[in-house]
């Protein structure tokens, strides 16, 4: 799927009016995060290095880089955590997470992988801010930290499933609405069949 770039808005505008307002990120998320800015900036080195260490230590995750590319990458990842960490969290953020979703589709990158190690960036942000903050204050800027990923993950999600659904219909003919009912309807059949176990 290449949306445009209003496809991009259309699509996080969809998926962020889906997510509950409470498990969402919201403006007290943001003021946290503007709030412990220079320890976050402080971060930076240890978060991007320790990424990139955990992706090149494991066969699967260092098959989808180039020979060479590394100091590319990181400085990409450098580039996303400077914004993300600085915001601003608006429609124009979260349909730039969609777009970077798609470039992970793109690099052979899967959903699990990116999905892990956002929980790894997650667990980083915890411990670091729990080594340099007072508890309460670390568990502050770790939830709203949490409430970020889980809404950059749900656009993730989203996008990924329509990208799938689209190259189905693409292929096959059948409407994508129609696939994805036959998919539940297999599911929940599934499902009675592990219950009768």
């Amino acid at each position: 799927m290449n949306p445009s770039l209003q496809g991009y808005f259309q699509v996080a505008q969809a998926v962020w009016e889906g997510l509950p307002p409470v498990t969402r990120f919201g403006i007290q998320d943001e003021h946290t995060l503007k709030t412990y800015l220079p320890q976050l900036q402080r971060w930076e080195d240890p978060v991007i290095n320790g990424f990139y260490d955990t992706l090149f230590s494991h066969p699967a995750t260092r098959a989808v880089f180039r020979e060479g590319e590394r100091a590319m990458r990181e400085q990409v990842l450098r580039d996303w955590y400077r914004r993300t960490i600085t915001g601003p969290f608006n429609l124009e953020y979260f349909a730039w997470q969609i777009l970077v979703g798609q470039v992970h589709l793109n690099r052979g990158i899967s959903k699990g992988q990116v999905m892990v190690m956002w929980g790894w960036l997650t667990e980083q942000i915890w411990q670091l801010s729990h080594i340099s903050l007072p508890i309460d204050e670390a568990d502050q800027l770790t939830m709203a930290w949490m409430r970020l990923a889980n809404s950059v993950k749900a656009m993730a999600a989203d996008e990924r499933l329509e990208a799938y659904l689209q190259s189905l219909e693409q292929q096959s003919g059948a409407s994508p609405r129609i696939l994805q009912s036959a998919a539940v309807s297999w599911l929940e059949e599934q499902s009675k069949g592990s219950n009768r176990s």
